[in-house]
């Protein structure tokens, strides 16, 4: 029997996880001016990512395997686990964001870009979770025909195992729907502030900032497998992780107003100095204009002319001849 607050829960998580982060992208390019080719740079930087992360993420649990590194004592497991997940996740992730801003080279230095490249980068990982994983599960359970299974020539115990499954899921309490559209709202929160802390390595050529980003990614990583593994409930875990989400939020909004008061503060620098060259070109204007006042005002020197011969007045005191 299906339960329709259950799937009214997984239908929301996935307008969240596919709707929230396409309505970031348009706020981000219209209210930051930010080029789509960053958001897009941002999609490229996640799947370029998954492509080494992947395979080192399979080699690190072969080497686990074949011996080639000693498995921890069980009670270590979680922890140990939690820290090469993220520690891999952070490496691969945050050098592709690095090669993105890179690549952008002029797009990529306003200061929203770093937004922009978050939210694409977020945003993918979002939107194939979303398809992937939730969507494919609920397909799934919603549209799974055990007599077609059968015909098929699935076994009765593989099909009995499957119903078994389908009446688990449909007995989880409502909240559990909401979970993954929670857990993205999360993770995009986090992908923005590490985009943010590479941009800041990338801008200001500090590596420190580019270590900062994978040691958080690490730790946010770390802490939800650990909490996993060790068995807490899916609600506790995300209640955990909501601390990440407030501290991000925090982060963001702080690194938003510090680059617009920056920018407002530029602004009126450039303003005062607009004003000053003005003030200038208008005092040296008036300063010619009294220069050709005080030319113009000056009186006309006189020039002697020479005396012509028989020009001379005669004298009345000379006596004629």
């Amino acid at each position: 029997m299906i339960n329709w607050a259950l799937l009214a829960g997984y239908v929301l998580s996935l307008i969240v996880m596919i709707g929230l982060p396409i309505f970031l992208a348009f706020v981000v390019v219209r209210r930051f001016h930010v080029s789509w080719w960053v958001v897009l740079t941002g999609v490229i930087t996640f799947i370029g990512s998954q492509v080494v992360h992947i395979p080192a993420l399979a080699g690190v649990n072969a080497l686990f395997s074949n011996g080639t590194l000693p498995i921890p004592p069980a009670n270590w497991i979680p922890l140990v686990n939690g820290l090469i997940t993220g520690l891999l996740a952070g490496l691969c992730e945050e050098t592709a964001r690095w090669v993105g801003f890179k690549v952008l080279r002029d797009r990529g230095k306003p200061w929203g870009s770093a937004l922009g490249l978050g939210v694409g980068h977020g945003g993918a990982e979002a939107i194939i979770l979303a398809v992937l994983g939730t969507g494919i599960s609920l397909f799934t359970v919603l549209f799974y025909n055990a007599g077609h299974q059968i015909a098929s020539g699935t076994s009765m115990a593989t099909v009995q195992n499957m119903l078994q499954q389908i009446a688990a899921f449909w007995g989880q309490p409502f909240y559990t729907g909401l979970l993954p559209g929670l857990e993205r709202i999360i993770a995009l929160s986090t992908q923005i502030l590490l985009s943010i802390l590479v941009w800041k390595a990338v801008v200001e050529h500090s590596f420190w900032w580019f270590l900062l980003a994978i040691l958080y990614h690490t730790i946010v990583n770390a802490v939800g497998v650990f909490l996993v593994q060790n068995g807490m409930a899916d609600y506790l875990v995300e209640g955990v992780l909501f601390l990440f989400f407030l501290l991000n939020f925090y982060l963001i909004y702080r690194f938003i107003t510090d680059e617009e008061e920056a920018e407002e503060e530029a602004e009126d620098e450039e303003g005062e100095e607009d004003e000053e060259d003005l003030e200038e070109e208008e005092g040296e204007a008036r300063n010619l204009e009294e220069e050709e006042e005080e030319e113009l005002s000056e009186p006309e020197s006189s020039i002697d002319s020479p005396d012509l011969p028989g020009s001379e007045e005669p004298n009345p005191e000379e006596p004629r001849q």
